[in-house]
C-alpha cells in the first residue's frame, strides 16, 4: 500500500528562491564528476586513428631510447664491478692513488703482510693486474687483455672452474680464457672447450689455454684471463715480485668489516687504501661516471629522448587543442571553467604514456638482448629501471600536455562566437 501524500504547506508571499551557489569548488568537483562520466579524453584519442598512430610511434621511440641509454650505462657499470664482486675476502688493500680497476698501481707486499698481525684477520693474499697485448693466432689481430695472476692454494678471486680443478694452472706457461671474452680474440672458447689446446703469445711468452672460465669482460679490456702468481711473473718480468696491485684480507666468521678496516687505516697510515668490497665497487663506478666522457654521454642520452618525446606529445595535442578549439570555447561558455577542459588534455597526456610504455618495454627487452649477445656487457632489464622510466614517460606527457594547454586556457568564447 503506497503511503499518503501530505500536502504542500501554504505560505504567504512568493516562494524562497534558493542561494545563489557560488562558482568553486563545487562546480568544479561537478566539472571532474562529468568528466568522469563522458570519457571525453579517450574519444579524443581514438578518433583518430592514425594521429593516435604517430603519437604511440613518438612516444615509444622516445622511451626505447631512454631504455637504451640507461641499459647501456648501467650495462658498463655492472660489467665493470663484475670481477671486483668475484673477490674472495671483505676488505681490499690498493695504492692511495688508486683509481679504478686495470690501472696498474703497486704497493710493496709487505704491507699486506702487516695486516696478518691486526686481530680478526684470517688470511691476506694478492692479486695481481697487468694489461698485454692478446694475438689471435689466426688473423694476427692484436686485442688488449687483462691477466689476474693469483695464487692457487688461496685465490683471490672467486672462480667456480679453478677451485674444482687446480692443477688447471700447474704448467709454467698455462692461462685460463674467460668465455666470454669478445669474439675477436678468435676460436679460443670452442677449441678449449672440445679439449684442444689454444696455444699463443703474451708480451713475447709463450701462452697456452688450459681451461675456460666464465666472468665477463670489462671496458678496461676486451679479454679476461688467469694465471698462476708465478706465471704472473713469467708474462711481466719488469714487475718486482714485492709489487702487487691489489691484497684481498680475508677475516674471520662474524668479524665486523668496518671495525677491522678502521684498525687496519690507522695501523698502516696514507700509503695505502683499505676499502670494503661495495666502497671498491662504488669508486669504479664514480670513476666511469665522473672522470671519463661516459656519464655525460649517457646522461644527455637520455635527456635528448625526453625531449624528444615531449616535442612529439606537444605537437600532437596542440594540434587536437587548436582542431577542436570551438567545442572548447562552447564548453567554457556553457560554465565549465579552465580546470575542466584543461583535464582532459592532460588525461589524453596520461593515455598516451600509459598506451605507448607496454610496446617500448618489449621493443627495449629484445634491444637488450641484442646488446648483451654482441657487446658481452650485462645489459639487463630490472623493475626499478621499467618503473623509473615509467615516471620519466609519465611526466615528461603530462608536462607536455600542460604546455599544449596554453592556448585554451587563454581562450575567451567571446572570441571565438
Amino acid at each position: 500500500m503506497l503511503p499518503r501524500l501530505r500536502p504542500a504547506e501554504v505560505t504567504d508571499g512568493p516562494p524562497a528562491t534558493p542561494p545563489r551557489r557560488p562558482w568553486g569548488a563545487a562546480d568544479e568537483g561537478l566539472s571532474m564528476n562529468a568528466l568522469r562520466r563522458t570519457p571525453l579524453a579517450w574519444r579524443q584519442v581514438i578518433h583518430r586513428p592514425m594521429r593516435l598512430v604517430a603519437a604511440l610511434a613518438g612516444v615509444s621511440f622516445a622511451n626505447v631510447l631512454v631504455f637504451f641509454q640507461m641499459g647501456l650505462s648501467g650495462g658498463l657499470y655492472d660489467s665493470q664491478k663484475r670481477p671486483l664482486q668475484r673477490i674472495n675476502g671483505e676488505l681490499v688493500m690498493v695504492s692511495r692513488r688508486y683509481l679504478y680497476l686495470g690501472e696498474q698501481l703497486n704497493f710493496p707486499r709487505a704491507r699486506l703482510s702487516q695486516a696478518l698481525g691486526i686481530q680478526g684477520v684470517k688470511a691476506v693474499t694478492p692479486l695481481y693486474l697487468g694489461l698485454a697485448e692478446w694475438i689471435n693466432r689466426d688473423t694476427r689481430q692484436q686485442k688488449q687483455a687483462m691477466i689476474f695472476g693469483l695464487t692457487p692454494e688461496n685465490p683471490a678471486l672467486r672462480i667456480p672452474e679453478l677451485e674444482a680443478n687446480p692443477l688447471l694452472l700447474q704448467r709454467s706457461d698455462a692461462v685460463l680464457f674467460d668465455s666470454r671474452s669478445k669474439k675477436v680474440a678468435g676460436p679460443v672458447a670452442t677449441m678449449v672447450g672440445s679439449g684442444e689446446i689454444y696455444q699463443t703469445e703474451l708480451r713475447g711468452t709463450r701462452a697456452v689455454v688450459t681451461g675456460l672460465f666464465t666472468m665477463g669482460v670489462t671496458f678496461a679490456a676486451d679479454i679476461n684471463l688467469l694465471t698462476s702468481a708465478t706465471n704472473f711473473k713469467n708474462y711481466f718480468p719488469d714487475q718486482s715480485a714485492d709489487d702487487i696491485q691489489m691484497g684481498v684480507i680475508q677475516l674471520e666468521p662474524g668479524v665486523d668489516p668496518r671495525r677491522v678496516q678502521a684498525t687496519l687505516q690507522s695501523f698502516l697510515g696514507s700509503s695505502v687504501k683499505v676499502l670494503t668490497i661495495p666502497e671498491l665497487e662504488k669508486a669504479e663506478v664514480n670513476y666511469w661516471q665522473r672522470n671519463t666522457s661516459f656519464g655525460i654521454i649517457f646522461g644527455l642520452g637520455v635527456l635528448v629522448g625526453l625531449v624528444v618525446g615531449g616535442i612529439i606529445v606537444y605537437q600532437i595535442l596542440y594540434s587536437d587543442v587548436t582542431d577542436h578549439l570551438a567545442e572548447y570555447a562552447t564548453l567554457k561558455a556553457m560554465g565549465y571553467d579552465d580546470g575542466f577542459v584543461v583535464a582532459i588534455i592532460l588525461q589524453e597526456s596520461l593515455i598516451l604514456a600509459v598506451l605507448a610504455f607496454g610496446p617500448s618495454l618489449l621493443l627495449s627487452l629484445g634491444l637488450y638482448g641484442f646488446l648483451a649477445r654482441s657487446t658481452s656487457l650485462m645489459v639487463v632489464m630490472t623493475a626499478q629501471r621499467a618503473v623509473l622510466v615509467f615516471v620519466f614517460t609519465l611526466v615528461m606527457c603530462s608536462l607536455s600536455g600542460w604546455l599544449a594547454t596554453a592556448k585554451l586556457r587563454r581562450l575567451d568564447p567571446a572570441e571565438i562566437f
